[in-house]
């Protein structure tokens, strides 16, 4: 077994610790002849591992279409072969257990130039 198969394994093992099966709801934004339109799709599902990343309370947002209340403090763990991205044109959402989360960012972790697995950061929105 080679490295890049342990740490592999290593990822699927830690999900596995508290796994939790997701379906995301993805926006892209597409120009489209002058204007930009929004086409939705369904990927997954993805057995994940959601953890608290640190301490913070949450913060009302304000923004002319109204008020939301977010909370950066929860991180996702994904194996390789997950689809999860986060950009200004992929907006990817979930929700898990009646709580609705936003993918922020996602970074793959590499091992000599190969993705083992993917680690992100999560918004909670309510």
């Amino acid at each position: 077994m080679n490295i890049v198969e342990m740490r592999r394994k290593h990822t699927k093992w830690n999900i596995e610790q508290n796994p939790t099966t997701i379906n995301i709801n993805r926006t892209i934004k597409k120009k489209s002849q002058g204007y930009i339109d929004d086409k939705n799709i369904d990927v997954g599902p993805f057995m994940v591992r959601i953890f608290n990343s640190g301490s913070s309370s949450p913060q009302v947002v304000t923004t002319l279409a109204g008020e939301k209340q977010t909370d950066t403090y929860f991180g996702i763990l994904a194996d390789f072969e997950a689809d999860i991205q986060a950009s200004t044109i992929v907006k990817d959402e979930f929700e898990v257990e009646g709580i609705c989360f936003l993918v922020k960012s996602i970074y793959p972790q590499r091992i000599n130039g190969e993705v083992v697995g993917y680690q992100g950061e999560l918004e909670r929105v309510t």
